[in-house]
């Protein structure tokens, strides 16, 4: 709609091959704000998350940004690599197009993705960061906490772990807490019964089985794989009718494959499934009977974890990070086991197999309860808060549209993109800032040209630079139709030959 302010939203990632629980927070992040925001979802390449989002009907750009992965694990050099950063080619080109653009505010997503918060903030363009995962706590944690300070105006944090980072003050002037939840119309919830039979039936999973299930996106030794194998070799001497399934891409194959030879060597290859990619995760969840999270860091959230339990699943996790807090609220904190005690985690899965109906409850109640706190009611009542709140504070005075169109930003083409929203009018100030820093780029360009020409020992390309750089009026008046007296080209023609022949 016309009347809806423009807003842009950076995500880190696209994946080709599946999509992480960041990336479809992100989706429906987006998917909810544009009831109030023209949103423009900027991607690093094409994956599942831009095809998703075209399918939503939000408008997808793609612009490869680097990521400062220190962010996440800060360290004293910290500093110095987000300036090194900003004087790289993509931060540029990202400036450039936003200055056209000038969206009422940006919001990034994840502490790695700093350079979306750096160029929107040296322009005068409000940033929210949107905070997911747990900063690690070491003596340099505070250099990351200052940079998300000094360039944002808000900060979004998705849990009190992903929040405990910020000092007290910050807390309480610029941190809001806003808890993910799920698309009811992804969740499939009339065909429970179906697809739970159908999906038990493809894998081979007799009705009085009991199947215990494992997903990450991508699986590496921190999602704790190895762990659940451990897991499950205890549990399988307990019960002989336990079958046992692993969802996701390796991301670590080495590992993956160490994990797959385990299975073997304890003789439990004909109860275990491996399945790389499931295109029915909803059928998956439907066809469990328990769910384990057994993450190895602390996660900002746990977007299996919930999942899990808005499908009724009674969830087993090891009590770190964001999964204490969403276990504790769905009413399966008595499932916390601590971090690394496999044999902790055997026996809260065995306890749940031993009494099925237990089980069943123990889901069911689940259900209700993550519903309440983080169910899609929930979640838009938070989202429609925040929502007014940004628009009086960011677009109570939305500019007039510029009579040039946004630049789509650097990156593939994508066939059958539309055209992004007009873009809107600089502010004050603007365009004098805007032409000096072009005028700047331009004479940095030459003087680079110059100075490699230079060390090659090539004077002559040093004076076609230079050639290049005057002809460029001449090029410009050419193109507008010469509105000069012939008498002044003429003359303007016999001067650049004249110099010419000097050069």
């Amino acid at each position: 709609m016309a009347d809806k302010a423009t807003i842009v939203l950076f995500s880190h990632v696209s994946n080709t091959r599946s999509i992480t629980g960041a990336e479809k927070l992100l989706l429906f992040f987006g998917r909810e704000l544009s009831r109030f925001f023209e949103c423009i979802l900027v991607a690093p390449h094409e994956g599942k998350l831009t095809r998703q989002a075209r399918s939503f009907g939000l408008n997808v750009q793609l612009m490869p940004i680097p990521l400062l992965y220190g962010m996440y694990t800060p360290y004293a050099g910290l500093p110095a690599d987000a300036r090194q950063l900003q004087e790289s080619r993509e931060y540029r080109e990202l400036t450039d197009w936003l200055v056209v653009l000038r969206p009422a505010f940006i919001i990034t997503s994840t502490c790695v993705h700093v350079l979306p918060a750096m160029a929107a903030k040296s322009l005068g363009i409000p940033v929210v960061w949107k905070i997911s995962e747990a900063i690690t706590d070491n003596e340099y944690t505070g250099i990351s906490v200052d940079l998300i300070h000094r360039n944002s105006d808000e900060i979004l944090a998705i849990s009190h772990t992903a929040a405990a980072c910020f000092p007290h003050e910050m807390m309480v002037d610029k941190v809001t807490l806003l808890p993910p939840s799920w698309n009811d119309e992804e969740m499939m919830v009339a065909s429970w019964s179906k697809l739970r039979s159908e999906r038990r039936l493809e894998l081979k999973v007799q009705p009085h089985q009991k199947l215990v299930g494992y997903i990450s996106s991508f699986i590496n030794k921190e999602k704790g794989l190895e762990h659940f194998v451990d897991m499950a070799v205890i549990v399988a001497a307990a019960h002989r009718d336990a079958k046992f399934l692993v969802i996701g891409t390796p991301g670590d194959k080495s590992f993956y494959d160490r994990c797959v030879r385990k299975v073997k060597m304890e003789g439990l290859h004909s109860r275990f499934q491996f399945v790389g990619y499931e295109n029915c995760l909803p059928a998956a969840y439907c066809a469990m009977d328990v769910l384990v999270v057994p993450s190895l860091i602390r996660e900002g959230f746990g977007m299996t974890a919930l999942e899990g339990m808005s499908f009724g699943k009674p969830v087993v996790a090891y009590a770190s990070g964001g999964l204490q807090e969403i276990l504790q609220t769905g009413g399966c904190g008595d499932f916390l086991v601590p971090v690394e005690n496999t044999v902790a985690l055997a026996d809260a899965v065995k306890a749940l197999l031993a009494e099925p109906g237990h089980a069943a409850a123990i889901g069911g109640r689940a259900r209700e309860l993550a519903e309440a706190a983080y169910g899609p009611a929930a979640y838009r009542m938070r989202l429609h808060g925040l929502a007014e709140r940004w628009s009086l504070r960011y677009c109570s005075s939305p500019p007039a549209a510029i009579p040039v169109a946004a630049a789509p930003p650097p990156g593939p083409a994508v066939p059958g993109e539309s055209e992004p929203p007009a873009a809107a009018e600089p502010r004050q100030g603007t365009s004098r800032r805007v032409s000096l820093r072009r005028s700047k780029i331009r004479r940095g360009r030459l003087r680079r040209a110059k100075d490699r020409a230079r060390r090659r020992g090539r004077p002559s390309a040093i004076r076609r630079a230079s050639r290049k750089r005057r002809s460029k009026p001449a090029a410009r008046r050419k193109r507008s139709g010469g509105k000069r007296s012939g008498g002044k080209r003429r003359s303007s023609v016999r001067r650049t030959k004249g110099r010419r022949k000097a050069a």
